[in-house]
């Protein structure tokens, strides 16, 4: 498949990078452009997929088909607006996105299919590394708003042998590689997020805030058996204290996280989804 892919490069880790990797190693012809180079774009590809920056700024031409579109960022007011106005004025003609709340409030009203499609993990970023974990605990991220901020200031006088701050994505692997535990709290809850996977990836053990959506679960992904949630501070700390004591214990869940992950949920498998739906959908031939 000849595939045309749409993406701004604002970070080294965007993921629209990490599906260009994937869809070439999947044997595709890929050529990407920036948004602003969408009107470069001819009509000799099978597929013109774009990939959610949360810009938005300019929409595939209508004259190129088939249009698609991976939603990510619907959980941010000003480009879910953008977005949902793209996707009831058909701009796109079949729309993929991780968010299943945003796929309930959209039946009945969009006028194209959407489909719920998860993010992923690139094992040449997210891998687990030969080194000591050091480190109690593990965040990559910002401490963001409320109240995950508080969750990581309680965890850092709690747990002073700590890694939890920026750093550059490169350096990720080593981070979560070198801790015992990775936190993860998506600021809003929506789904399981690409730091989850992250931190699998990595083998340590995931302990997660409980999400609203069934979105682990429905991936495979069982607490207690391949990740541990926790539902509020108490317990967060409960659910620590017993798994830093209990090696292995911790260490049977994270290998069984991780093995999940690395097998059934990289970036090439999402790839390879994406592409075996639009040539069901639009009836394509290799």
């Amino acid at each position: 498949m000849n595939i045309a892919i749409i993406f701004d490069i604002l970070r080294a880790d965007t993921i629209g990078i990490y599906y260009e990797k994937a869809f070439r190693e999947l044997g595709h012809g890929v050529d990407h452009f920036q948004t602003d180079e969408m009107h470069k774009i001819n009509k000799k590809y099978d597929m013109y997929l774009c990939i959610d920056d949360g810009l938005n700024r300019d929409a595939i031409p209508k004259s190129l088909f088939p249009k698609v579109f991976y939603a990510i960022d619907v959980h941010l007011p000003a480009p879910e607006r953008k977005i949902r106005k793209k996707v009831l004025n058909k701009s796109y003609d079949l729309v993929f996105t991780p968010a299943q709340w945003w796929i309930n409030q959209m039946k009945g009203i969009s006028p194209v299919e959407i489909i719920w499609m998860n993010q992923g993990c690139d094992l040449d970023i997210h891998k687990r590394l030969n080194v000591e974990r050091n480190y109690d605990i593990g965040f990559v991220g910002t401490d963001g708003g409320v109240p995950r901020k508080f969750y990581l200031q309680e965890i850092r006088e709690r747990y002073p042998n700590n890694f939890i701050g920026t750093a550059d994505y490169k350096d990720m692997s080593r981070i979560y590689s070198a801790s015992k535990v990775g936190f993860s709290l998506p600021i809003r809850l929506e789904y399981l997020t690409l730091r989850n996977y992250e931190i699998m990836a990595c083998g340590a053990m995931l302990l997660m805030k409980r999400l609203r959506d069934d979105s682990a679960e429905r991936l495979g992904f069982i607490d207690k058996k391949h990740l541990v949630i926790f539902d509020g501070p108490k317990d967060l700390f409960e659910l620590l204290d017993y798994y830093l004591k209990n090696k292995d214990e911790r260490e049977r869940i994270a290998e069984n996280g991780y093995r999940l992950a690395i097998e059934k949920h990289t970036y090439l498998h999402r790839a390879r989804e994406i592409v075996d739906i639009v040539k069901d959908r639009f009836h394509l031939c290799d």
